[in-house]
């Protein structure tokens, strides 16, 4: 007896057409995720030609920070996070000795063409040196030009300051010393020996009253005079450990000038050494220099502290 024939359910042609969008959406997901796998496996990197060559911050500002690199999720786990300390301030520049000098010494500030006076004195000089027969023929006002311009334009070395300064150790009362090639010796300002020959008359020696020293040392056995009335220590190599004693050892002081020293750029180096100067000591104080140092505002309520007239800061 044979068996019934199989009955197969007519498909419709609209189920026939489903099923297949349903089989392509299943092979397409199939295929997209074995392509990503693909792709996750592999440590490839695409190169690419047209990448641009200029940096991205090239029309930005120049001063602003750059971003910082960005970390992978490696490198954020087990890279130390430092904390980001403040950068200390940069030393002042090297300044021009017409710079350094034009606080105490407004001259310095001088066209660069000298006088008549001095071209002929550098003419006279370049023939013969600085000797005592030449320079006893050049009248003081002259030398005191001469050792002003040559401070700002050609330092002069501690033979040359010696032969223009003569016994008294400086010119009309002013004394300039400009380093490094020149230096204040130890007995600089020693009061001078009376002469023996009493027959000899001599003028009375002027009185020191303004005394700069740039870009050299500055030994704490040297007393500077306590006829100053102008006192320029800049850009001194070496901290200056007797600043609390000039008040004492200057008491006429009127014009001070501690400009572009590299020991009092930081604050708590400038706090320690201004700190301990009794400024009301100094009664006669009208200017006080501390160009590319650290000055705050409190520190100048300090300065002026107990005055009629407060001093000038040129900072």
């Amino acid at each position: 007896m044979s068996a019934p024939p199989r009955l197969i359910p007519r498909e419709t042609p609209g189920a026939t057409r489903g099923a297949r969008i349903v089989d392509k959406i299943h092979t397409l997901r199939g295929e997209y995720f074995r392509h990503t796998t693909r792709n996750e496996r592999r440590t490839f990197q695409a190169k690419t030609y047209n990448s641009p060559t200029l940096p991205k911050n090239l029309l930005a500002d120049s001063e602003s920070p750059e971003p910082p690199p960005s970390l992978s999720p490696r490198e954020a786990l087990f890279v130390s996070k430092r904390p980001n300390r403040p950068k200390p301030d940069p030393p002042p520049e090297p300044q021009t000795p017409a710079e350094l000098l034009s606080l105490i010494l407004p001259s310095a500030n001088e066209p660069n063409v000298p006088r008549l006076s001095l071209v002929c004195l550098q003419i006279l000089i370049k023939s013969y040196s600085l000797s005592d027969d030449v320079l006893s023929f050049i009248p003081t006002h002259l030398r005191l030009d001469l050792l002003r311009w040559a401070a700002t334009h050609h330092p002069l070395t501690n033979s040359e300051l010696d032969a223009l300064c003569g016994r008294h150790g400086h010119v009309a009362g002013e004394l300039i010393i400009v380093g490094p090639n020149a230096s204040v010796r130890e007995d600089q300002f020693e009061p001078l020996q009376p002469s023996e020959e009493w027959e000899e008359e001599e003028d009375p020696a002027p009185l020191i009253h303004t005394f700069i020293l740039a870009s050299s040392h500055l030994s704490p056995s040297i007393h500077l005079p306590a006829t100053l009335t102008r006192l320029g220590l800049v850009n001194i190599l070496t901290p200056v450990n007797v600043l609390n004693r000039l008040p004492t050892t200057c008491p006429l002081l009127e014009h001070l000038d501690l400009s572009f020293n590299v020991w009092l750029v930081a604050e708590k180096e400038a706090r320690e050494r201004l700190g301990k100067i009794p400024w009301s000591r100094w009664h006669h104080l009208q200017q006080l220099g501390v160009r590319k140092c650290y000055f705050a505002p409190d520190m100048i309520e300090q300065v002026n502290r107990g005055r009629w007239d407060d001093v000038t800061i040129v900072n």
